[in-house]
């Protein structure tokens, strides 16, 4: 099962780059994300640690400021293009992906923590970006605009598939087993979402002209650049909280890129799309990579803190 998760998380990336016609299917994006959060809490819900949450999140905010910090100083010192910097600005606010909690699982970790780090991520969010791109592109009238758009991200995606789990786990606890074994299937409707995503980018990035973009070195450089900080923010967060890496990595390496491509393009400029856009593909790698080690499936009903 191992090497069959190292061939199909790469194969689903190089489909998504060669056929982005696919990405009519983005409209199912959705329900696969959903398919996976039904999956990932349908199991019993295992004890938590209370304050782990706010402690995760704090220190990713911090470490993201101080990267932001960072690019600031580096894009006046190399004199890089304000759309060029807004694309590691808005990678380093980003909230954490819808599926995180689902991947969190898949890596071992705690997938309740991780839901509880992926909606404060996006509250903290829902202020955080409007505020740095107002400050950045002098484009504060849409602060409610954005903040309404993040806020809107994680519903009905994440609250339908909570309840559903839940009300499943706590009135038919029997059918509940009984959906939890399909649990392992978990991986190969990400991969499929992947494929999806993918090919959305690979149209997008076409839509803005391969040829024109190589040609003026813009999407080389963004390319690397989205490499070196997608990397940067999975190590990062990996050693922010060494009780919780598993999920801390998540809280500040899986980005949701849809989001924030889409707040890119309507705030900002294309070229700044592209940092999100080429994170896409940096993200899934490091993510395949890390699912290299992965644990056996924990049966239903094992606390999950048992298992790690």
């Amino acid at each position: 099962m191992s090497q069959l998760r190292i061939i199909l998380m790469p194969f689903a990336i190089i489909l998504g780059i060669l056929f982005p016609g696919a990405h009519g299917l983005s409209v199912l994006s959705p329900y696969l994300i959903g398919i996976m959060m039904v999956l990932t809490f349908v199991s019993k819900v295992p004890p938590q640690q209370h304050g782990a949450t706010f402690k995760i999140e704090c220190r990713s905010f911090l470490m993201s400021l101080v990267l932001i910090g960072i690019l600031t100083f580096l894009a006046y010192f190399f004199n890089w293009s304000k759309e060029f910097l807004l694309a590691g600005v808005i990678l380093c606010l980003a909230p954490p992906a819808n599926a995180a909690p689902a991947m969190c699982k898949i890596l071992g970790g705690n997938p309740i923590l991780a839901l509880k780090i992926f909606v404060s991520g996006h509250l903290i969010a829902c202020f955080s970006i409007p505020l740095i791109i107002g400050l950045y592109t002098g484009q504060g009238d849409h602060f409610f605009d954005i903040s309404r758009r993040i806020f809107n991200s994680i519903q009905p995606i994440i609250t339908i598939p909570l309840a559903l789990a839940l009300g499943l786990r706590s009135y038919y606890p029997e059918l509940a087993d009984k959906v939890a074994r399909f649990q392992k299937y978990t991986l190969l409707v990400w991969t499929f979402a992947v494929f999806i995503i993918l090919s959305k980018a690979s149209y997008n990035i076409r839509e803005m002209g391969v040829s024109k973009l190589w040609d003026s070195g813009e999407l080389p450089r963004i390319a690397l650049f989205s490499l070196v900080l997608c990397i940067l923010l999975f190590v990062l967060g990996w050693y922010a909280d060494r009780k919780h890496p598993v999920e801390s990595s998540q809280s500040m390496g899986q980005k949701n890129t849809v989001l924030v491509i889409w707040i890119a393009e309507m705030y900002i400029g294309p070229i700044a799309a592209l940092g999100p856009t080429c994170y896409v593909v940096w993200q899934n790698m490091v993510l395949t990579w890390m699912s290299r080690k992965k644990k056996p499936v924990v049966n239903p009903g094992t606390p999950l803190s048992d298992a790690r």
